[in-house]
């Protein structure tokens, strides 16, 4: 069996995280991303590595400039990072020129029609940094929840909680070493699925005309509990409680 990870700090944040709302691991990476690109903004922006790697990869992804646009006092930090990208991008595309038309036995062996290596400077291998510290974060968080599903406290907390998002449960069904670890995974998620589904008819049921004056139960907000359980990520935290936003400490 493999060696358990020693209880430090994220073993207690993903313990404390399964009684929040939504998929733990998706709010322990998001989390995890969010103190990054706080880091990057204020305090790594001037490192020499860190502009470069952030030169390399053309900056950020679509959805971490998302995360970033939403951040206050961003716009310093944004602009000494993309001054950077932008600059490289001015002088390498200065240099693209047209290869011309490639001919017929060209294409046939490969040599014309292909970029021309200013070209491909244009374009990057590198990925999101950003992507690369979620990943990572995700990769230790699984780690934890499938080493730890076996002992009593942190099984409870993971049975009695809104549970994982699909791609999350399918990503720890793929990390359990034996049958009991998958059942421990497997028997809370489809209890909560099977609730999902009774919520769901209840809901489906008093949005009939004949119904509508009967008022909701817990079945009110299912609607987005039931995007949490599919999508993860962007859906995490969402209850009628919060208005159909993310949880305020998200």
């Amino acid at each position: 069996m493999t060696r358990k990870p020693g209880k430090h700090t994220p073993y207690f944040e993903l313990l404390e995280a399964q009684d929040k709302a939504g998929c733990p691991i998706c709010r322990l990476v998001y989390k995890v991303v969010d103190h990054y690109l706080d880091s990057v903004l204020y305090e790594a922006v001037l490192d020499p590595e860190v502009r470069a790697e952030l030169k390399a990869a053309r900056g950020f992804c679509e959805e971490h400039v998302r995360v970033l646009y939403s951040k206050p006092g961003r716009a310093l930090g944004i602009a000494l990072i993309y001054r950077d990208i932008i600059r490289d991008v001015a002088d390498v595309a200065e240099k693209v020129r047209h290869g011309g038309a490639a001919s017929l036995l060209g294409r046939m062996l490969g040599r014309d029609g292909t970029p021309s290596p200013s070209l491909r400077r244009l374009e990057t291998s590198e990925p999101c940094p950003a992507c690369g510290v979620a990943r990572r974060a995700e990769d230790d968080y699984l780690g934890l929840l499938v080493a730890y599903l076996d002992e009593e406290e942190f099984y409870a907390a993971y049975a009695q909680g809104e549970g994982l998002c699909l791609r999350h449960f399918l990503q720890t069904l793929e990390r359990a070493e034996d049958e009991p670890s998958v059942q421990r995974l497997v028997r809370p998620q489809v209890a909560r699925y099977r609730d999902m589904l009774d919520d769901l008819d209840e809901f489906i049921r008093k949005r009939d005309h004949r119904f509508r004056r009967e008022k909701y139960g817990g079945e009110g907000d299912v609607w987005l509990r039931a995007m949490n359980a599919i999508v993860g990520g962007a859906g995490m935290g969402l209850s009628a409680a919060s208005g159909g936003r993310r949880s305020d400490d998200l």
